[in-house]
């Protein structure tokens, strides 16, 4: 399989474990998704008036302060579904229909506190954002793709647990996909283990903007990382890669990297690989970054106005997430067991806060 680079630690044959599944075993078992039922509901609308009859502003918010005496068993499966089982789980049922902002708000981000720390998930500060189009696209390179209609091939996020509430489906497209990385890095290991050794080397990724403090404008990280026998992974995007061949500095991805970024996505596409989830309005998704990517279909929002596809989104920080790799800290800057961990620390980042309207834009 090729000489190995100095500091570079492999994995020689598949990681395996609990982590490693594919669509059909996950889709012959719906032990990953916990219904939410009425008495439920009334619990967690009983917190959402109880943390306002107490004058908490929600940043305040923690999870003593959310009591959910029923919920919170089912919230703790959940955790075990992300951290220790799949990788991910979901929460079906939420109330979301006829609610405000601020409602819905408050109680995405007490429910979420019972699953982690928040952290800002842009520089504009926002630990909770919404996910919807405000127009950016590709070229729009101080920008990423997260308020625009366009696909969002499998990639991964800058914290532990990522948290993606459904408001408002789209009219068509947008729907979700999950994918193992483990089950990605062994398919990758067993069809060219070349190739995928390549991907233990750094990759180039256009930070968009977003530069923490002493740091490139582009980030250098390997999709696959081992360290200590200790597993993760990053998902770059193909638009990021393609924009940070504009910085001169970086060294260039070799051909056989760029090769195993398209085996990669050909693993990353595969319907007996990837999960096909399409969220419907109070679905809420949490996933565990590291072990997991997560991809949407480009989509089409309803004409009327008042009904364009809206997600919620929410990074999390676990304090008893799993040791990870040094090189994982390109991206995530903290990387810290039982630190607040992830997140964006650009140079200039606002001060965290919550902005309630739809239409508050991420990158600007």
């Amino acid at each position: 399989m090729g000489s190995q680079p100095v500091g570079v630690e492999y994995s020689d044959g598949p990681i395996g474990g609990r982590f490693a599944w594919r669509s059909e075993e996950i889709q012959g078992s719906a032990t990953w998704i916990h219904e939410v039922d009425s008495s439920e509901i009334d619990e967690l609308e009983r917190a959402v008036a109880a943390t306002r009859s107490a004058g908490l502003e929600i940043m305040s918010i923690s999870a003593p302060d959310f009591s959910l005496p029923r919920l919170s068993a089912k919230l703790g499966e959940l955790r075990k579904d992300c951290l220790e089982r799949f990788g991910f789980g979901v929460l079906r049922g939420l109330p979301v229909s006829g609610r405000d902002n601020e409602t819905l708000v408050r109680l995405y981000w007490g429910l979420s506190r019972h699953m982690g720390d928040p952290v800002p998930q842009n520089r504009n500060g926002h630990l909770i954002g919404h996910v919807t189009d405000l127009g950016d696209r590709p070229e729009h390179l101080s920008r990423r793709l997260t308020q625009s209609t366009v696909e969002l091939q499998c990639h991964s996020d800058s914290c532990d647990l990522l948290g993606l509430l459904c408001v408002q489906p789209a009219m068509q497209g947008g729907e979700s996909t999950i994918v193992s990385a483990v089950t990605v890095h062994d398919e990758m290991l067993k069809r060219d283990p070349e190739l995928c050794r390549a991907l233990y080397l750094p990759v180039n990724e256009d930070r968009r903007g977003e530069i923490p403090e002493g740091m490139n404008p582009w980030a250098a990280i390997p999709v696959f990382m081992m360290q200590d026998g200790h597993f993760a992974s990053y998902g770059p995007l193909d638009e990021y890669m393609e924009s940070a061949k504009r910085y001169a500095e970086a060294v260039p991805m070799s051909d056989m990297q760029w090769a195993a970024i398209r085996l990669f996505r050909e693993i990353c596409n595969d319907p007996a690989i990837a999960l096909r989830l399409p969220m419907q309005a109070g679905d809420l998704i949490y996933l565990h970054n590291p072990v997991v990517y997560h991809a949407r279909d480009e989509y089409r929002d309803w004409p009327d106005g008042t009904r364009k596809r809206h997600l919620m989104r929410i990074w999390l920080s676990a304090a008893d997430g799993p040791q990870l790799p040094d090189a994982i800290a390109e991206k995530w800057v903290k990387i810290e067991r039982g630190a607040l961990r992830g997140g964006v620390h650009s140079a200039g980042r606002l001060p965290p806060n919550i902005p309630l309207e739809l239409d508050a834009p991420a990158f600007r």
